[in-house]
């Protein structure tokens, strides 16, 4: 039923003059210092922009906890950084220059953690404490360019028979996509680290804007990224060193993801035409899982892979280096493969692979704890006579930086 135009008159008329004649009366409401009207129609005090980067790549932090007694700043620097307080309970911190780059960071209230709540940009942990990020811009692929086409991000939800939970996954659809394309677009799964979330590729590592401007720049083949979530079981990171679990991820990959992917995107079904890459566990995951079905991916990609966590061939656990790090990486020396088992992980790997494979790249920083398990299967894929391509970054770490431009770095390689 059609509402009259004479009704919303009505009402637009009697609520006019049920406010006009206060609104007449009352005085204006006094200003901050900063010439902001404190009153704020009933929802609170005026909101604080945090964070605040400046031309300078200086980062100002603002949090508004009257009753707080000391706050830091978390993540940004090796020490926390205090923050002072001021008029109205308002805590304010800035930072030296910094480099471009993507930071995390969490405020520390009176010895609570928690996220910047001013801030809508968060770094996804799997049932753990998030964290807020901020982006200082600069020129690297993870600053989005001005005035470019953008790709778009769609969340799907499903229930896993094979997991026995509810699950996400994330598809990214390049700039100017075309569902009704001739030609199918190429696909690159790419998955997350120990403790991650589906989407940390997404929130952390920014593999929609670098792919975005490599696209826009004619770097990259336009292409559809899958962002899974990594974990075969409903425990999620707790059930890392079960012998199961990374065998049923790659089964929810195959036989639950790809199959909704493929109904719904436009998208290749030959392994010409799809890559498997992944940081940490999710670089273990995607020369498990590619190696293993040559028949479905021919490019494959490890940054910082976690090998390790193959159950096959960890050693026992009272001679291993225990501790992994946010990615799933050690944070020790003496993480090691027990090589004379990799053929029960790869039974049919051999050089006749290699007609198979376009790609299989391997990257690691040198001063990662898991730099000694790469280089030992890089040996393994030389003993067989598989061509890879590794690199060591000199004095990198287990870190996200060095993951968005391995990303970088590897994706205009793909589908050419």
């Amino acid at each position: 039923m059609t509402t009259p135009p004479n009704r919303h008159l009505s009402f637009l008329s009697l609520f006019l003059l049920a406010i006009l004649p206060a609104a007449a009366q009352t005085p204006a409401p006094p200003a901050t210092a900063e010439g902001r009207p404190t009153r704020n129609f009933g929802f609170g005090p005026p909101p604080v922009q945090s964070p605040e980067v400046s031309a300078d790549k200086r980062i100002t932090f603002r949090l508004r906890a009257p009753n707080a007694t000391n706050v830091v700043v978390r993540g940004i620097t090796r020490q926390s950084l205090p923050m002072q307080k001021g008029t109205e309970g308002l805590w304010t911190a800035t930072t030296e220059a910094l480099q471009p780059d993507l930071y995390a960071y969490s405020f520390v209230v009176d010895g609570l953690s928690m996220v910047d709540p001013s801030n809508t940009r968060f770094r996804p942990s799997h049932h753990r404490v998030a964290q807020s990020s901020v982006l200082v811009p600069g020129d690297m692929p993870w600053t989005p360019l001005p005035n470019a086409p953008r790709g778009a991000v769609t969340r799907h939800i499903f229930q896993s028979k094979i997991a026995n939970d509810e699950r996400d996954f994330f598809v990214y659809t390049p700039p100017n996509y075309d569902p009704k394309r001739t030609q199918p677009y190429p696909v690159l799964i790419l998955q997350h680290g120990l403790y991650d979330e589906a989407n940390a590729w997404i929130e952390v590592g920014a593999a929609n804007v670098i792919l975005d401007t490599l696209i826009n720049q004619g770097k990259a083949v336009p292409m559809i990224m899958v962002n899974p979530l990594g974990y075969g079981t409903a425990n999620g990171p707790a059930d890392i060193d079960r012998e199961g679990m990374l065998p049923a991820y790659i089964r929810t990959l195959l036989e639950e993801v790809m199959p909704q992917v493929e109904r719904q995107y436009n998208v290749s079904t030959e392994p010409k035409g799809r890559a498997i890459a992944g940081l940490s566990m999710g670089g273990g995951q995607a020369m498990l899982a590619g190696l293993n079905h040559l028949d479905k991916f021919a490019w494959l990609g490890s940054f910082s892979g976690a090998f390790n966590n193959w159950p096959e061939t960890r050693p026992v656990r009272s001679t291993a280096t225990p501790g992994l790090g946010a990615g799933g990486g050690g944070r020790g020396p003496g993480l090691t493969l027990v090589e004379a088992r990799l053929p029960i992980v790869f039974p049919n790997l051999d050089a006749k692979a290699n007609s198979q494979i376009k790609l299989l790249w391997i990257a690691c920083g040198t001063s990662d704890g898991l730099i000694g398990v790469n280089r030992q299967f890089k040996a393994y894929l030389d003993s067989k006579g598989v061509n890879a391509t590794f690199k060591e970054i000199p004095d990198m770490g287990h870190v996200w930086p060095l993951w968005r431009q391995n990303l970088a770095d590897f994706a205009p390689l793909l589908f050419k």
